[in-house]
């Protein structure tokens, strides 16, 4: 049975964000006026946007994310495209190094749209604004919310807007305090921005060469973005990341698990300056714990939770909570479903992304966290895939699958696979032919 059309008045969306935007995109195929309120100029595309800190580094928007931004605005990517993102196959385009050798490469039909983070940004904020329902007040920050009582129960009436910061809680609001989850991992990178080398176009679009936990800690990449340019990351957990210093840049590139972006980078033409970003690692904020919630108040993007950036899941995320906002907007409205259980399943949105983030970062010592015997488990199967990975066709398809959440996690534990790895284990020293 489908539930009926509801229209509904006036929704407010607080941040001009990638989750902003696609959730105000969701709210106005329902919402007569949907405003989204920003605090920084959300049509300026030249100046730095304080309001998204980590922009000038690299960023992937995985396959899942790519299908919801497409279908809420289609002909999305083909914009991209136009503006110069590049198109790779995740599984051919991409020279990967990880757990101690280079992958094979085969042609897996994944594919990314490699470009900035301002470029996807851009074109999003620009879709938005094209909706005759929505109206965008820029340089306006939130004062507070107003709510009415109606005997137990809060609901939402209104929000109060000035130029300079307010802050407000659910706590102060009397819903009690926020639990929240945090993985400390004291993460950090660094990125800068070359003019691309013709001479590696034949051979690799991506250069990425990953760290094998407990002991190796840093990451590096580079990434074509649009202007013919490659945007170079690199980073890592519990303080091993460079500074803005360009000299302590290409060191700490020198310094990975293989050099090889360090011998591609210290001869191309640097155009922009080192820039850094720093956090102490992944947070989840429960909003679904507590005993209350208020009719017309939904949390959604970095104010629901932030995962560890090196895992590439944030905008992906944001779009899957849209998704999950307009696959529930219908029921709500027409008063099937309740403010607090639609932000329950906004909360559960996050869970697959949070247990592999927290599991990976528990491969550290120094990460604090119960290790089970699940954990120990997760931990020992997929090294033992990124092994074999390598040089095994249907494991690569199968990580890279997964990694994109357009495959189900237990392809990873297929007959052919899981046989491998056992076999492998049981090999001198883990290894395979």
């Amino acid at each position: 049975m489908t539930t009926p059309r509801v229209e509904a008045g006036h929704a407010v969306v607080l941040g001009g964000s990638i989750a902003g935007c696609l959730a105000a995109a969701a709210l106005a195929r329902r919402y007569a006026r949907v405003t989204i309120v920003e605090k920084s100029d959300f049509h300026d595309e030249t100046g730095a946007r304080q309001s998204v800190p980590q922009e000038h580094h690299v960023h992937l928007l995985l396959q899942r994310g790519k299908e919801i931004m497409e279908a809420i605005f289609p002909g999305f990517l083909s914009e991209l495209e136009q503006a110069g993102a590049l198109v790779a196959d995740l599984g051919h385009d991409v020279k990967w190094y990880q757990a101690g050798r280079w992958k094979n490469r085969y042609r897996c039909g994944i594919h990314a749209h490699y470009c900035s983070r301002r470029l996807i940004d851009t074109h999003l904020r620009r879709r938005v604004s094209r909706l005759p329902q929505i109206t965008v007040l820029s340089r306006t920050q939130m004062e507070g919310v107003d709510f009415r009582r109606d005997g137990d129960k809060l609901a939402v009436v209104g929000v109060r807007l000035r130029n300079d910061d307010h802050a407000w809680t659910l706590e102060t609001a009397g819903f009690g305090a926020v639990e929240k989850s945090m993985v400390k991992t004291d993460l950090g990178y660094a990125s800068r921005i070359y003019r691309r080398r013709p001479e590696f176009a034949s051979q690799w679009k991506v250069l990425l060469v990953l760290a094998t936990p407990p002991h190796q800690r840093a990451m590096g990449v580079i990434s074509p973005i649009e202007g013919d340019r490659w945007m170079v990351t690199t980073g890592g957990w519990f303080g091993q990341y460079p500074d803005r210093d360009p000299n302590a840049f290409l060191k700490a590139l020198a310094a990975l698990p293989m050099p090889d972006i360090h011998q591609v980078i210290q001869d191309a033409e640097p155009l922009s300056d080192v820039s850094v970003f720093r956090m102490p690692g992944s947070l989840r904020r429960h909003y679904d714990q507590l005993p209350r919630w208020p009719d017309g108040l939904l949390v959604v993007g970095d104010a629901l939770g932030s995962m560890n950036p090196l895992y590439s899941q944030g905008m992906t995320l944001c779009a899957l909570e849209a998704e999950c906002l307009g696959e529930n907007l219908d029921t709500l409205l027409a008063g099937g479903l309740g403010f607090q259980e639609l932000q329950e399943k906004l909360c559960r949105v996050l869970d697959p992304a949070w247990q592999m983030a927290v599991t990976e970062d528990l491969r550290f010592p120094e990460t604090e966290g119960e290790r089970d015997w699940r954990t120990r488990f997760l931990h020992w199967y997929g090294a033992g895939l990124t092994r074999l990975s390598a040089y095994h066709r249907g494991a690569l398809e199968a990580q890279i699958g997964v990694s994109n959440l357009i495959v189900s996690p237990s392809r990873l534990y297929a007959p052919p696979i899981a046989a491998r790895i056992v076999l492998g284990s049981l090999r001198p020293g883990g290894g395979y032919p």
